[in-house]
């Protein structure tokens, strides 16, 4: 890349003749502009921001050393350097003083002007090199705290209204495909443009979690989602977006992310794409309570997990008698159930790819049916029938090859998140199957259990970080996974029999391994 300069002079000459005569495209920079006076270069300045300022001492109203002065309160990233006509020890004393690489003196030696070029160039570099790592590093302890708060895991509040840089309340989005698949990466950098101030997380690669103030009005919200599913929709890609209600706070967030998440699917299991907020479908999922919950998560895990599925007809008729037997065990109580249920149910089965089933028809159907039904009995056939149809046509799959699949997304999934509170009942949530079963198929599939798995990835990725003298122990630790340094430190040593500072001075040579 090239680094931008101004140069600063009360005479025009002097700038004209720099701009000409150094070959700046073979420095490593452009020229990015030239003022007169310091006024005109601070005018320069917040309009254009610049690497590097080459300034006059000696100019009308205010001199370069006020100019230097300005920029170290004002942009101490600028890198300064004086070039003036005063040999004065004082000026040079002053200016370095104010932070300025160098003081040459006119006229101009090209040579020294050029070594001190590539001098500035290699800090640039550096500084660039080690604010893009920062930048990663932010950008990762954000999804982790976001994800982490999404699963209902502790954080720290402080931190939190740090990282997000989102003011309560808060709205969540959730964004995914309406077929299976990865959502363009350019989708998610779109979203933090449109939306500003928001973050802006990848759950999975086939969906998004937006978080975003939730002061802006719902309807410009819906219009400004609405657009970009319509734009979507011409490049082929349908989406699907659920809006949470405005959340109070932070410790909010998982209950907004539920219901984004809610709406989303809902939207998914319809026919066609688009945006939907929870407030339009809270009528079928207010009668949901920690029992009709509990059910329904254990019916999505034993129709997911092939060696349990035999049983998925029997647990679901019993969890329907067990509703309709409770005190509020309504006909709208057993409608909302069924109806979560066939939403929630609809991720798993679309990650079956079962061909040619009209997935979407049978689940729009199946729907309408249920809400539409006048007895219980009803319900209850019109669910069997869509279970039993969907069971047939899983059992023609090759589990074999679809435990293989399953695994291999599992560890995708732990290489681009193994900074996060991962557990075996996160993964297990995320992927619709039981945590004892993925754990048996797991370490069948790879020959590692899960937790020696996301260890041995957290080592080697701080063996990376650790390369960089500058980050801080607790840091990378953090960076990794690990909120206690010293336990960190414990499992490093295990790992790889130094602990994480004497690995840093292998790294240098300070203590070479024979």
């Amino acid at each position: 890349m090239a680094y931008k300069v101004l140069l600063v002079d009360d005479e025009a000459m002097v700038t004209q003749g720099l701009t000409r005569f150094v070959n700046w495209e073979e420095a490593g920079y452009t020229v990015a502009g030239t003022a007169t006076s310091v006024a005109k270069a601070l005018d320069f300045l917040e309009q254009e921001p610049v690497d590097l300022v080459i300034t006059d001492v000696q100019m009308p109203v205010q001199n370069g050393l006020d100019l230097l002065r300005i920029l170290k309160e004002k942009y101490p990233r600028i890198k300064t350097t004086i070039l003036s006509g005063y040999s004065e020890f004082s000026y040079a004393q002053q200016a370095l003083r104010l932070g300025a690489l160098d003081y040459l003196t006119k006229p101009i030696n090209f040579s020294a002007l050029k070594s001190l070029l590539a001098e500035v160039k290699i800090r640039l570099d550096e500084e660039h090199q080690r604010s893009g790592a920062d930048s990663r590093m932010q950008e990762l302890l954000t999804q982790t705290l976001i994800l982490n708060l999404a699963n209902g895991l502790p954080y720290d509040e402080t931190r939190a209204a740090v990282c997000l840089d989102v003011s309560c309340p808060i709205t969540v989005v959730r964004l995914a495909g309406r077929e299976k698949g990865n959502l363009p990466e350019h989708l998610m950098q779109e979203l933090k443009e449109r939306f500003a101030p928001c973050q802006v997380v990848s759950p999975s690669g086939a969906e998004l979690l937006l978080v975003l103030e939730g002061t802006r009005a719902v309807n410009q919200l819906c219009k400004e989602l609405g657009t970009l599913t319509e734009q979507a929709m011409i490049c082929g890609m349908p989406l699907c977006v659920g809006i949470s209600e405005p959340c109070s706070g932070y410790p909010q967030l998982r209950a907004a992310v539920m219901q984004a998440g809610k709406a989303m699917r809902y939207q998914k299991a319809r026919t066609s794409a688009g945006v939907l907020l929870y407030t339009q479908v809270q009528e079928m999922f207010m009668g949901s309570d920690v029992s009709s919950d509990t059910m329904i998560r254990r019916l999505i895990e034993v129709f997911s997990t092939p060696e349990l599925r035999a049983q998925m007809l029997p647990e679901f008729r019993t969890a329907f008698s067990s509703m309709e037997a409770m005190p509020n065990g309504s006909l709208t109580s057993l409608k909302r159930f069924c109806t979560e249920l066939l939403v929630e149910l609809d991720g798993p089965i679309q990650d079956m790819n079962l061909s040619d089933y009209p997935r979407h028809n049978r689940l729009s159907e199946t729907l309408m049916d249920v809400l539409s039904a006048k007895t219980a009995p009803d319900i209850l056939g019109y669910m069997t029938e869509y279970l039993e149809q969907i069971l047939e046509r899983v059992q023609v799959l090759d589990e074999s090859q679809r435990a293989g699949e399953l695994i291999d997304r599992v560890k995708e999934y732990i290489k681009g998140h193994f900074a996060e509170n991962l557990t075996l009942a996160v993964l297990s949530e995320i992927f619709y199957v039981c945590p004892a079963y993925l754990s048996r198929l797991f370490k069948k599939k790879t020959g590692i259990n899960f937790v020696d798995y996301l260890t041995k990835l957290r080592i080697e990725r701080a063996k990376e970080l650790l390369a960089d003298p500058d980050r801080k122990i607790y840091t990378i630790a953090e960076m990794v996974g690990y909120e206690n340094p010293r336990y960190f430190s414990r499992l490093f040593k295990e790992a790889t029999g130094y602990g994480p500072q004497e690995y840093r001075g292998t790294l240098s040579g300070e203590n070479s391994i024979i």
